[in-house]
């Protein structure tokens, strides 16, 4: 589903990640990851003080959640460049649960507040609370909003949809987190001739990134189909540049093995 539609269901997130077990949620809130890309980042690790978190070397492994160390506080939530962690409490009311989520938008929510619920597709999925609102120093203006839902809906919301109809988006705002292009950069580019991802990557080096276009890219697809009307296969995609992901200089001369058997005599 990650490269047909750009999201996991439920199940393929169970089997393809430390899904914490229904055990674990069965005694308070604990951070569910849900990255799944190859990735160099560990901003995870580095933000959880109790170590529940590990991605090791290289720096490209999937994060590994410890749910026995997890303590459900929510810190790798914000610190997450993909908005990726999310934090499930299944035992917030008798039938009530709550997801903490990232939140990027403005205005924000306030506590109290009646909000629609969606999953990871944006889809509506129910009507929920806003029980809290974390918007501190630390965040970088990422905050955290925490939503009660009914507790069997707690493993599909992921977010809330604000508003409704079309709304104008700022130029102001990033599209590109590896190399910190906006909005405002990618129209002016369309502008300057750029009439598909390629054109955009060019200009602004959108998609150039340590992610290489894994986050951006549907975005820079979507706002050339908004200004330009283009057909899909017309706006392309990002072009594979191999190695698809970071290897050692051993491998590449086929030293690996001769450094494992030195790793295994050290031990």
């Amino acid at each position: 589903m990650l490269a047909q539609e750009g999201y996991l269901t439920i199940e393929e997130l169970k089997a393809a990640k430390d899904y914490p077990s229904q055990e674990r949620f069965g005694k308070g809130p604990v951070a569910v990851i849900e990255c799944i890309q190859e990735i160099p980042c560990n901003p995870c690790e580095m933000a959880c003080k109790f170590g529940a978190i590990e991605i090791g070397s290289p720096i490209t492994k999937l994060p590994r959640l410890d749910e026995e160390k997890c303590k459900g506080c929510g810190l790798c939530v914000p610190k997450c460049p993909g908005l990726a962690i999310f934090v499930i409490d299944k035992t917030y009311s008798e039938k009530e649960g709550t997801v903490s989520f990232p939140y990027e938008y403005l205005p924000l929510p306030e506590k109290g507040q009646c909000v629609e619920a969606v999953d990871r597709k944006g889809k509506s999925v129910c009507i929920g609370t806003v029980v809290d609102v974390k918007n501190i120093k630390s965040f970088d203006r990422t905050a955290v909003v925490t939503l009660a839902v009914p507790k069997e809906l707690t493993d599909q919301v992921r977010g809330i949809r604000r508003g409704s109809g079309s709304f104008e988006m700022d130029d102001d705002m990033l599209v590109c987190r590896c190399e910190e292009v906006t909005l405002g950069e990618i129209r002016e580019a369309i502008r300057q001739g750029a009439r598909d991802v390629t054109g955009v990557k060019r200009r602004t080096r959108a998609g150039m990134g340590l992610c290489q276009g894994r986050t951006c890219e549907r975005l820079v697809q979507q706002i050339l189909r908004q200004e330009l009307g283009g057909k899909p296969e017309e706006i392309g995609a990002n072009t594979a540049r191999p190695p698809l992901r970071p290897v050692t200089f051993a491998s590449l001369c086929g030293g690996e093995e001769e450094q494992e058997e030195e790793r295994n005599e050290i031990i």
